[in-house]
């Protein structure tokens, strides 16, 4: 049954929101699984080398989003702008700062559409108390349930019996993949599987190929492994719950915490996994470009509460759920990077339109830094690399920590994006390429969804 039809029928010709007094509430639960710096690190997104059996299954028997893209590179303004609905921009938390005052979030906006919310693992958004929840169960980084499959299962428990007859709308995160890496091949029960074999990793090109790296990637995978084994135990608990009703989307903030990836608006920074799964879900593959931001609007949209058009910066996803191709969808996607802790902000902005990424950054003469520098054994497998005479690791090292002032790639023909266009056309695209980036700078230039450091 299509899920327009679903959201008909479960309404009952009511204009939304929570039923009348008396009927029955049969709108769907809703589950959002967001892992921590994973990007599109997955079997099922062509990530070779990493074992993720159960994410893998649900893209087979769901939908999986190909171009869905994170509004940043890091965690606090990317989670901030799934429960906001909104860019950076709007709802202000750019860096590691709280959401500004007045903006409304995602358990307020659900619990008034009728729905028990509930949180498990990380928040990653401030202040706290603007993020209000019928059940949370917060975990710090170095808590022992932060990574633990069982304690998200006991929690998810703890969740379910506090069942009131209301619908649900529930979020639970997973730690597993930020750093630091399990060292123990992340066990997580009896029967777990060898830690992954640096042998077997595929080391991205704009990488550097060492033992060194291959033993870090390896123990990345073995978070992602343990991360993927707790998302199965948690949809097999519910299963066991029958809890049949249950309409869901995986997901993550930001890409993985390696060079060139998080902190960064390079594919490898902003573009996420995105799976939806579920009574009225349709099975295949989405090419439409879509958002974090569309989360909480799709969300809302399948509780009966789609709320006043122009709300937010996302739009729902249900006619992409359904299999169909709107006419008006989008047709360019934008992302905002300021700083990761580290000082100075060195802003960055990009547009991703077509097959190309335009990147414009501010700052010239800064030296970019980030934490992933300070804690990555690839990064400073780089710089040692760079050292010694690599020359394509030079280049690769200079661009990161003096980042160009405008930046452009054709991903089609170039997806690790490893050659500027805007500081070398190249003969084959030098027409293509000199009118992309007249685009770039009129579709960032023309719109309020990032905030423009320059002007």
């Amino acid at each position: 049954m299509r899920l327009g039809i679903v959201l008909l029928a479960l309404l009952s010709g009511s204009c939304g929101g929570p039923p009348q007094s008396g009927s029955v509430d049969s709108r769907p639960d809703l589950l959002l699984l967001v892992s921590d710096d994973q990007g599109v690190v997955l079997g099922c997104y062509g990530a070779e080398g990493v074992q993720t059996p159960r994410l893998d299954a649900m893209a087979r028997d769901g939908r999986r989003f190909t171009r869905a893209y994170a509004p940043s590179a890091v965690c606090t303004p990317s989670r901030s702008s799934i429960y906001t609905g909104l860019m950076p921009a709007r709802h202000g938390a750019n860096g590691f700062g709280p959401i500004v005052d007045g903006v409304p979030v995602w358990g307020e906006l659900l619990g008034d559409a009728g729905y028990r919310t509930g949180l498990i693992g990380k928040v990653g958004a401030k202040p706290l108390r603007r993020f209000p929840f019928d059940f949370l169960s917060r975990s710090g980084r170095a808590d022992e349930g932060a990574r633990s499959l069982r304690w998200h299962v006991e929690q998810l428990d703890a969740f379910l019996q506090e069942d009131d007859g209301r619908p649900w709308a529930l979020v639970v995160n997973f730690r597993d993949s930020h750093w630091p890496f399990p060292t123990d091949g992340a066990p997580f029960g009896e029967g777990s599987p060898p830690p992954h074999d640096p042998a077997a990793v595929a080391v991205p090109g704009a990488l550097v190929d060492t033992p060194v790296v291959r033993a870090e990637l390896a123990r990345f995978h073995d978070g992602l492994r343990r991360m993927d084994a707790t998302v199965g135990a948690v949809l097999d608990r519910l299963a066991e719950e029958e809890r049949d009703n249950v309409v869901g989307f995986f997901t993550s903030d930001n890409g993985p915490p390696f060079p060139l990836a998080k902190t960064t608006l390079y594919e490898a920074g902003i573009h996420m996994p995105l799976l939806a799964f579920g009574p009225g879900v349709e099975a295949g593959d989405d090419d439409h470009l879509v958002s974090l931001t569309d989360l909480l609007p799709t969300f809302l949209d399948l509780a009966g509460s789609p709320g006043v058009a122009g709300a937010f910066d996302g739009r729902s996803l249900v006619p992409l759920l359904e299999g169909g191709d709107p006419q008006d969808w989008r047709t360019s996607i934008f992302a905002t990077h300021d700083a990761h802790r580290v000082e100075p902000a060195v802003p960055s902005r990009s547009v991703r339109f077509g097959d190309w990424k335009y990147i414009r950054t501010w700052g010239e003469g800064l030296s970019f830094e980030n934490a992933v520098m300070l804690t990555s054994d690839t990064w400073h497998e780089m710089v040692r690399g760079a050292s010694e005479g690599d020359a394509g690791l030079a280049r690769r090292v200079q661009r990161l920590r003096f980042r160009p002032s405008e930046e452009l790639y054709d991903l089609g023909r170039d997806p690790e994006e490893l050659v500027n266009l805007a500081e070398d056309p190249g003969a084959p695209v030098a027409t293509e390429a000199a009118e992309a980036l007249a685009e770039g700078r009129r579709l960032l230039a023309g719109t309020d969804l990032v905030s423009d450091p320059g002007r």
